[in-house]
C-alpha cells in the first residue's frame, strides 16, 4: 500500500565537529551464546553507533591494536564528495592500517539517513567490525508524524563462530576448495543488535522512526514485528513516498527507515520481533539448521514476553514499487533518460587455478600494488587510460558528469547484492518475471521518480539496470556485498573524472598519516598499478594472480578467555554454478 506526501526539506542550519577515538582490538565474547574472539571498538560490544546531524564534520582517529591483522573502516553509503581518500577500501583509496598505527578519517557529511560503517578488507565484518551510522536531518519530511522520542535502530545479520581467516581459507584456498566444492561458509546464527533476544522498549500510542540495517556478511534477512505494520519512508539514505508492508527483506548492506505505529494501550501484550536468514542463499542447508532469531518489542516490562514463532510468509517484496520522494535534495529524482555511457558487467563464477573464483567480463579482481586512487592522482594525463590501473582491477574510466547506465548480467545460479561506492543510483529495470539476461532492449523505469539506493539485488540468471550521474570525482568500487564474493574477486572499479581529481580546485589529497601507513608496509604510493613511475603503460609486475592459499593471522583465543575454536557449519556440496 503506497501513501503520498509532498514536503520539501529546508537547508541545514547547524553543524558540529564530532571527534572520536577508536582503539580496534580483540575480546572474547559470546553474542549468540557461543564464545569466540570478536573485534571490538574500545573493548565495547556491540560496536558503537556513529550518530551525526547533517552538515557535521567527523574526525575519527583509528588505532589498530589488533596485533595480528591490518584493518580499515569504510563508511557505507557516504558519498565522500571531495574526500574520496576517506572512503576506506584497502588497496583502493588507502593502504591498510598496520598494527600499532593510528589513522585518521576526516570528512563532512552533507547527507541524511540510515547508513553503516564496517571494515573493508580481510573479511573483518565477519569478526564484528561493523555498526550503524545515522545522520539526522534537521527537518525530515515525516517529522510531523513522529511522536515517539528518539530513533529506534535495529541491526540484523548473520554470525559465524570461526574467525574470518579460517573462513576465507576454507572458501578460497586450493587445499580446501575442492573438498568443499567451492561453497561459501554458512553462518552459525543470526544477530539482532549484535545479540539475541534483545528487548526494544516503546510507549503506547506513539509513532517511531525505526531504522533497520543488514550489517551481515553473506545472507539476506527477513524482518517482521508481530501485530505491527512497517511504513517505508527511506531507502539507503533516500526518502521515498510512504509504502506500508508487513515483512521487510534486506540484502546485505541494505537499509530502510520505517514508521512504526505502536498500539494504543500499554496493557497489551509485548510483541515478537522476528528475523530469518534467507536459506535460498545456501548451497546446502545442514540438517536441523534453524535460520530464525528473535527480539522483543516491549510495551510493559510487567507483562510476559511472547513465545517464539518463525516468520511464515517469506515473500520478498519488489523494491521497484518504491517511488523516490521529491523531498530529496541530493541526486536527481526524475529518471535519467539520456545515457552517455553504458557499461555491461557479465558476472559469473569459474574454477581458476583450482579455486572457485568470481569473474566480471572474464576477469577476476585482484588488488594492485599501488592503491587505485593514488594511481589516479599520480599518472597525469595517462590516468584517463584504464590500462594504468591494471587489468585485474577491472577498471572503467568515466567522464565527469556523464550519465552512466550499468547493466549487471548475472550468469550465476545465485542472487547477489551489488553496491556502488560514492553515489546512489536509480534502479531502472530488472529481469521480468519470465527471466533472462539483457539483450540490448530499451529500458524504462517503472515510475517517473524511480527508486534510488546504493545496494541492489540481482537474481540468478537475471539482469539489473542502474543509472547514475558521474558528478563525484573519485575512485569507487562496485562490488557484490557478500564478503566471501569480495574475497573471490567479484569487484569492479569506477574511476570518475581523473582529470578533475588532479585539478588545482580538487580537494582530494592524501594526508601524511595515510602515506605513512603505506611506507611502514613498503607499499608504493605513486605510479601505475605496478608502481612504475616512468612508463605508465608498462604494467610489468602488476598483480594478476590471487592468493592461492590465503592464511591470515588468527588471534590465539587463549590470550582472550576460554580456549578452543568453535566449529562452524560447512555445506556438504556445491550446486552447479554453470
Amino acid at each position: 500500500m503506497r501513501l503520498s506526501w509532498t514536503t520539501l526539506l529546508l537547508p541545514c542550519v547547524l553543524a558540529d565537529t564530532v571527534t572520536l577515538n577508536w582503539s580496534i582490538g580483540w575480546k572474547w565474547l559470546a553474542p549468540d551464546g557461543v564464545g569466540r574472539p570478536v573485534v571490538t571498538v574500545n573493548q565495547q560490544w556491540p560496536a558503537p553507533q556513529i550518530s551525526l546531524t547533517e552538515g557535521d564534520r567527523l574526525i575519527l582517529h583509528v588505532t589498530n591494536n589488533l596485533g595480528n591483522e591490518t584493518t580499515s573502516i569504510h563508511f557505507h553509503g557516504i558519498f565522500q564528495k571531495g574526500d574520496n581518500e576517506m572512503d576506506g577500501p584497502v588497496g583502493v583509496t588507502q593502504c591498510p592500517i598496520p598494527p600499532g598505527s593510528t589513522f585518521t578519517y576526516d570528512f563532512r557529511v552533507d547527507q541524511v539517513g540510515t547508513y553503516w560503517w564496517h571494515a573493508h578488507g580481510g573479511g573483518q565484518i565477519a569478526d564484528g567490525l561493523r555498526g550503524a551510522f545515522v545522520i539526522r536531518a534537521n527537518r525530515p519530511p515525516y517529522r510531523d508524524q513522529i511522536t515517539g522520542s528518539g530513533d529506534l535502530v535495529i541491526t540484523t545479520g548473520d554470525w559465524f563462530h570461526d574467525q574470518a581467516p579460517y573462513l576465507i581459507r576454507y572458501y578460497q584456498s586450493v587445499e580446501n576448495n575442492e573438498q568443499n566444492g567451492g561453497a561459501e561458509p554458512i553462518p552459525d546464527s543470526g544477530l539482532i543488535n549484535d545479540g539475541q533476544d534483545i528487548q526494544m522498549r516503546v510507549d503506547a500510542d506513539k509513532t517511531y522512526l525505526l531504522r533497520v540495517v543488514n550489517i551481515g556478511n553473506f545472507v539476506g534477512t527477513y524482518l517482521e514485528i508481530d501485530g505491527h505494520d512497517l511504513t517505508i519512508v527511506e531507502v539507503d539514505g533516500v526518502y521515498t513516498e510512504p509504502y506500508t508492508l508487513k515483512t521487510l527483506y534486506l540484502s546485505v548492506g541494505q537499509r530502510y527507515a520505517v514508521l512504526l505505529k505502536t498500539k494504543k494501550s500499554s496493557d497489551n501484550t509485548n510483541y515478537l520481533i522476528k528475523c530469518a536468514l534467507d536459506l535460498n542463499m545456501f548451497d546446502d542447508v545442514p540438517a536441523g539448521y534453524d535460520p530464525n532469531y528473535y527480539g522483543y518489542l516491549v510495551y510493559n516490562t510487567r507483562k510476559p514476553l511472547p513465545s517464539k514463532a518463525p516468520i511464515t510468509d517469506l515473500t520478498i517484496f519488489d523494491d521497484l514499487d518504491l517511488v523516490t520522494s521529491n523531498a530529496n535534495r541530493y541526486g536527481q529524482n526524475r529518471e535519467y533518460e539520456n545515457v552517455d555511457r553504458q557499461i555491461i558487467l557479465d558476472m559469473d563464477f569459474t574454477t581458476m587455478s583450482g579455486v572457485n573464483r568470481a569473474i566480471i567480463n572474464n576477469v577476476t579482481y585482484v588488488s594492485q600494488k599501488v592503491p587505485t586512487l593514488y594511481t589516479a592522482l599520480s599518472t597525469g594525463k595517462s590516468a584517463s587510460n584504464p590500462l594504468v590501473y591494471g587489468v585485474n582491477s577491472i577498471p572503467f574510466v568515466i567522464k565527469h558528469n556523464d550519465v552512466v547506465e550499468v547493466i549487471i548480467n548475472n550468469h550465476d545460479s545465485g542472487g547477489h547484492p551489488w553496491h556502488l561506492h560514492g553515489q546512489t543510483f536509480q534502479v531502472i529495470a530488472r529481469t521480468p518475471a519470465d527471466g533472462g539476461l539483457y539483450a540490448g532492449q530499451k529500458l524504462t523505469a517503472r515510475h517517473p521518480n524511480p527508486l534510488r539506493r546504493d545496494v541492489v539485488s540481482v537474481s540468478e540468471g537475471a539482469f539489473v539496470a542502474i543509472r547514475f550521474k558521474a558528478d563525484n570525482p573519485g575512485v569507487y568500487l562496485m562490488h557484490c556485498h557478500i564478503e566471501w564474493h569480495v574475497e573471490a574477486g567479484l569487484t569492479a572499479t569506477m574511476i570518475v573524472a581523473p582529470d578533475q581529481m588532479q585539478s588545482r580546485s580538487s580537494t582530494i589529497h592524501i594526508p601524511g598519516d595515510h602515506v605513512d601507513a603505506c611506507r611502514r608496509q613498503g607499499i608504493p604510493t605513486q605510479g601505475n598499478a605496478a608502481g612504475n613511475t616512468q612508463d605508465f603503460l608498462n604494467l610489468t609486475g602488476a598483480n594478476t594472480q590471487f592468493d592461492l592459499n590465503p592464511s591470515g593471522a588468527v588471534i590465539d583465543p587463549s590470550t582472550l578467555g576460554p580456549p578452543g575454536k568453535q566449529r562452524a557449519y560447512w555445506p556438504k556440496k556445491k550446486k552447479d554454478r554453470h
